[in-house]
């Protein structure tokens, strides 16, 4: 969601206000990883690999759901 969209009906009178509100914005700003920081995945094309992936998850779901 764009951030005009959800301070579009915020006013603030007080200066202090408006650093303590940006000073807010910029630590929340912090806490999203930057598209560096995204890990890469990557596609599996080699059938023998996507076999063993589906029998392990298969497995997995069996003893999960008893």
């Amino acid at each position: 969601m764009a951030t005009s969209s959800i301070t579009e009906n915020i006013r603030i009178n007080n200066p202090k206000a408006i650093e303590i509100f940006l000073q807010a914005m910029e630590a929340s700003e912090k806490g999203y990883p930057t598209e560096t920081e995204i890990p890469e995945s990557n596609v599996v094309t080699d059938p023998e690999i996507m076999k063993d992936f589906m029998e392990k998850a298969l497995k997995r779901r069996k003893s999960n759901h008893g």
